[in-house]
C-alpha cells in the first residue's frame, strides 16, 4: 500500500485517535527499553580512557537535533548485514633469496594476472627482469605472456598499485605450477596472483559489522569449485597488532573461526581486518586469501535503560522520547533512530528519522530525539528502531538496537 499521500495528522486529531497519549496516560504506562537480542550491539562494561586519547579537545559543546520524514514504503534494514568478501587471488610475500630462486605460483586457470610489488625502498621492477618456468623449463615470456604493464601505465589507468610494480597476464598454456624469478631483485616483494576465470571461489562473511572492545565476532569461510583442505586467519588492528585466527569445520563443509579483538587497540579510526587464507583439497592445491573488514569500538557509552517524557506531545506538535546514556568520559555523544508508526494496514511503517548530538560529561545524562510535527505523517502506536550511539570523539559505534523502543 502506498503511504506518499498521507499528511501529518492535525492535532486535535491525533489526540482523538489516540496516536500521543498524554503525559498522565504516559505515566501510567511503563516504558522501557525493549530487551538487547544477541545480534544487537551492546557493552557489558565501559573502559576509561584518558582524555588525551579520546581527542575531545575540539569537539563543539552544543547540543544538536534533527529529523526528516522518512518513505513510508521504504524497505530499510534495522540490522545491517555484513559485507560477504570473494576471493579468486592470493598473496604470496616473497624475499630477495626467493625471488632469486623462483617463487612456486599455482596458477589454476588461463589468463591468470601476477603483479609483483617490490617493498618500499626497492628498485622497480620490469617486466623483462621477470623469468617464469614450469618444471623447470625456461619459458619464453613472448609466448608465456599475453601483456604487461608497469606502475606508470597502471597509475595512468587509474589503478592503485605501490610503486615500481609490474603485472604479468599469462597466457591461455602457461598455467600448471608457474615458478616466477627476478634475478635482478635487490629486495623482497609482494605477489599477487587474480585468476579472474577461475571457478574456485574463496568467501568469507564477519558475523557482525562492528563490535565494541572485549566481545567475541566470529568468521565464516566457504569455497565454491572445490573443497577446503586447510584455512588459518588473521586479525590486524589499524595500529598494526595482530592476533592469528584459527578455523574449524562445520558440518556444512565451511569453516568457522573466532576471536577477541584485543580491547587495548580498540578505539580511534580505521577499521580492523580479517585475512585469511586457505588451500584446497587435492595433489594441486589451489591457494586462496580473502580479506574483510570490521569496526571495534572503544565502550565508553552505553543506554542506562532510563526513560522520560516519552511519545509527550510538544507545543508544536512534535513527539519526543529522553533516553539515559551512561559514560565513563567526558565526550560529545550522537543518538539516532527510526521512528515507524502505524499504517492503515495496521502494520509498521518507517515515518521518520531523528537525530541528536550534545556534550555529556562522565555519569548517567539524557539524549533527546525528538521528531517534529511534519514527520508524524502516521499514528501510534510507533515503534523506533535502529537505535545507534555514537561517540563523535572518534566516531565509534557505542551500542546498537535493532528494536528499541515501543510507543503505545
Amino acid at each position: 500500500m502506498n503511504f506518499r499521500h498521507l499528511r501529518p495528522l492535525p492535532l486535535a486529531l491525533a489526540l482523538a485517535a489516540g496516536a500521543v497519549l498524554p503525559a498522565s496516560a504516559l505515566a501510567a504506562h511503563a516504558l522501557r527499553l525493549l530487551p538487547a537480542t544477541s545480534q544487537d550491539l551492546v557493552a557489558s562494561q565501559l573502559a576509561t580512557p584518558t582524555a588525551k586519547r579520546m581527542g575531545v579537545a575540539t569537539l563543539e559543546r552544543a547540543p544538536l537535533h534533527a529529523s526528516w520524514p522518512l518513505d513510508a514504503n521504504a524497505a530499510l534494514d534495522a540490522q545491517p548485514q555484513p559485507h560477504q568478501s570473494q576471493s579468486r587471488e592470493y598473496w604470496v610475500d616473497a624475499s630477495a633469496s626467493d625471488l632469486h630462486d623462483g617463487v612456486r605460483l599455482r596458477v589454476a586457470s588461463a589468463g591468470a594476472l601476477v603483479r609483483i610489488s617490490p617493498h618500499a625502498g626497492n628498485a622497480a621492477i620490469r617486466s623483462d627482469d621477470v623469468q617464469l618456468s614450469i618444471g623447470g623449463r625456461r619459458l619464453d615470456n613472448a609466448k608465456a605472456v599475453h601483456s604487461a604493464a608497469d606502475a606508470d601505465a597502471l597509475h595512468a589507468a587509474g589503478m592503485d598499485v605501490p610503486q615500481g610494480s609490474v603485472i604479468l597476464k599469462l597466457n591461455a598454456k602457461t598455467v600448471g605450477d608457474v615458478r616466477v624469478a627476478v634475478p635482478t631483485a635487490q629486495g623482497g616483494a609482494l605477489i599477487h596472483v587474480y585468476e579472474p576465470a577461475s571457478n574456485v571461489t574463496l568467501s568469507l562473511t564477519a558475523t557482525r559489522d562492528s563490535i565494541v572492545g572485549g566481545s567475541p565476532v566470529g568468521f565464516r569461510a566457504s569455497v565454491e569449485g572445490a573443497t577446503l583442505d586447510r584455512i588459518g586467519g588473521l586479525v590486524s588492528a589499524p595500529d598494526g597488532s595482530s592476533q592469528d585466527v584459527e578455523f574449524v569445520r562445520q558440518a556444512d563443509g565451511s569453516y568457522l573461526g573466532q576471536v577477541t579483538p584485543d580491547p587495548a587497540h580498540a578505539g580511534g579510526p580505521g577499521l580492523w581486518e580479517m585475512h585469511a587464507f586457505g588451500v584446497t583439497a587435492g595433489q594441486d592445491g589451489i591457494p586462496r586469501d580473502v580479506k574483510t573488514a570490521f569496526a571495534v569500538s572503544l565502550p565508553v557509552a552505553r543506554l542506562d535503560g532510563r526513560l522520560s517524557q516519552a511519545a509527550v506531545l510538544g507545543a508544536d506538535g512534535s513527539l519526543s522520547v529522553r533516553i539515559g546514556v551512561e559514560a565513563s568520559v567526558a565526550s560529545r555523544y550522537a543518538l539516532s533512530g527510526v521512528l515507524h508508526g502505524t499504517g492503515s494496514d495496521g502494520r509498521l511503517h518507517p515515518v521518520a528519522m531523528g537525530q541528536v548530538a550534545a556534550w555529556l560529561e562522565p555519569g548517567r545524562g539524557t539524549l533527546e530525539l525528538r521528531y517534529d510535527a511534519s514527520s508524524l505523517s502516521l499514528g501510534a502506536p510507533w515503534e523506533v528502531r535502529d537505535l545507534r550511539l555514537v561517540n563523535q570523539a572518534d566516531f565509534s559505534l557505542q551500542e546498537r538496537r535493532a528494536r528499541a523502543l515501543y510507543l503505545p
